[in-house]
């Protein structure tokens, strides 16, 4: 199916916005209450009957540089820290002006949803997160992402800003210079409508859902779980595309070399950053997890099996248990326990000889690095 269809300038719609943003994600929302706060009026449609999205599968985190909750918490950090810290992560590869607006926007966005709409933000203090040089992850109390959406949605409803549930963006629909004027949306009853618009925001995310186009850009990652939401299905890489829009940096990507199984529960990355590590089947430890859980993902998918488990104390396991994400594991029964590593290595399956000489060794470089 076309991706975008020509239209002619005095085209007629069935509704028109003077601004038409697609995705009723964290971003869309923001977006949406920026705009409703310039005195333009948006209509956001979402494909789903509630605003969710990958926003809601997440912890709600949000990286932020040189906020004033940092600095309640005595943590010294700023936006050139932030960038020079993506930089390194991306190992120079990412655009400066873009990294750069990303840095210096972020404390203001966190201080602006805080101050205009009372998100109750606080800053994640007892573990840190790879390639993060300073404390930065700001969340809500409950540590989800569900809370997030959540408390977006109730302020862009309070702004009385108009969002078109069950509305998938299908097409777009342009002139012939490729000017924007619209899109082609169809309901959750299977009609369709046009909604014509002046300026058009797209925030519905990326293309994991999409396995052809999975294979297209990152071709590692064509065979591993995709822990996402399905609507993210690549529609504004192909409209892109098709309107001739050069495409860049698209392999890309934030995988997670944690989650459980069949339960697709993620366990939280802080169970590594606080010691923690990971073994095969085998009961071997196959890579250095400080790098990071995307990083991961990778090194997980080439194991037997494409399967890895988590193993952490009772101490790592009471900082895990502060995100709703890691206590749902628990009560899945996704994380076993054990009062020895033979017994540990039974439940888990694997060779109990391998996997405490393997134990011994991370204890001995956690001892000769100062870490408990």
């Amino acid at each position: 199916m076309t991706n975008v269809i020509t239209v002619a300038e005095d085209e007629t719609f069935d509704a028109e916005a003077p601004l038409l943003i697609v995705g009723a994600g964290a971003a869309g929302l923001c977006a949406a209450l920026a705009a409703s706060e310039a005195g333009v009026n948006p209509v956001v449609i979402e494909r789903d009957a509630v605003p969710a999205g990958s926003t809601a599968l997440s912890a709600g985190l949000i990286p932020a540089a040189g906020t004033r909750f940092q600095r309640a918490k005595g943590i010294a950090d700023g936006p050139q820290l932030f960038a020079a810290d993506i930089q390194r992560k991306a190992h120079n590869e990412a655009d400066a002006a873009v990294v750069d607006a990303v840095a210096h926007g972020s404390g203001p966005l966190i201080e602006w949803l805080a101050d205009r709409y009372g998100l109750p933000f606080d800053v994640v203090y007892n573990f840190n997160y790879p390639g993060h040089s300073a404390l930065r992850m700001h969340g809500l109390p409950t540590r989800t992402g569900l809370e997030l959406i959540n408390a977006l949605r109730s302020a862009a409803e309070q702004r009385d800003i108009v969002i078109l549930p069950e509305r998938a963006a299908e097409r777009l629909l342009a002139e012939r210079d490729g000017r924007i004027r619209g899109v082609e949306v169809v309901r959750g009853d299977g009609t369709r409508e046009r909604i014509g618009c002046a300026a058009l925001v797209l925030a519905c995310n990326g293309y994991g859902g999409d396995p052809d186009l999975v294979r297209r850009f990152i071709p590692d990652m064509a065979t591993a779980l995709y822990f996402g939401h399905p609507g993210n299905r690549g529609d504004a890489v192909l409209w892109g595309e098709a309107l001739g829009a050069q495409l860049a940096h698209l392999s890309s990507y934030q995988g997670h070399g944690s989650v459980a199984t069949p339960h697709n529960i993620l366990i939280s990355w802080a169970a590594m950053m606080q010691g923690g590590f990971q073994v095969n089947g085998e009961g071997r430890r196959f890579c250095d997890e400080s790098r990071g859980y995307s990083e991961q993902a990778t090194d997980v998918l080439k194991q037997p099996g494409g399967i890895a488990w988590d193993v952490f104390d009772a101490r790592i396991a009471a900082v895990a248990r502060q995100f709703e994400d890691f206590r749902d594991a628990e009560r899945a029964g996704a994380v076993l326990t054990a009062t020895t590593i033979e017994e540990l290595a039974a439940a888990m399956r694997i060779p109990a000889a391998a996997f405490a000489a393997e134990w011994v060794e991370v204890e001995q470089l956690k001892a000769a690095s100062g870490q408990e």
